[in-house]
């Protein structure tokens, strides 16, 4: 069974092929498995939206604890440094999906510590460019 999706508004549809697009309705026609998958995709974005919070918060709630342990040698290629080039894409995942404010916040509300100042820093850098 077809269904029919809404296409109309701002954002023109894109990738899908002008013969799937009703121009006299303006509808998208997905069947079951399409919109199914529409539906798993946006649950996951849901997901890694709640992960990139969860893994800013925590990472900037660490503080100097986190420094201490990124400049250990023992740590070195772990996934402890990992965190260094993750958190900046975390950040401009959430400033993607409308959520820069939020970072914000979390950066303003943090414990001084080298994160907190990388993020400040990235986040300055991109609101100048």
């Amino acid at each position: 069974m077809q269904r029919t999706v809404a296409a109309g508004g701002e954002r023109p549809c894109r990738g899908i092929h002008a013969s799937r697009v009703c121009s006299v309705h303006t509808r998208v026609v997905l069947t079951d498995s399409e919109a199914t998958q529409v539906l798993r995709a946006l649950d996951a974005l849901d997901e890694l939206e709640a992960a990139a919070i969860k893994l800013v918060r925590a990472e900037l709630a660490c503080g100097p604890a986190l420094d201490g342990l990124i400049a250990d040698p023992l740590t070195l290629g772990t996934r402890l440094d990992m965190l260094c080039l993750v958190d900046t894409m975390a950040a401009d995942l959430l400033a993607a999906l409308g959520r820069r404010d939020t970072v914000r916040c979390l950066v303003d509300e943090a414990p001084s510590g080298s994160a907190r100042d990388a993020l400040d820093e990235h986040l300055a850098g991109h609101s100048s460019a």
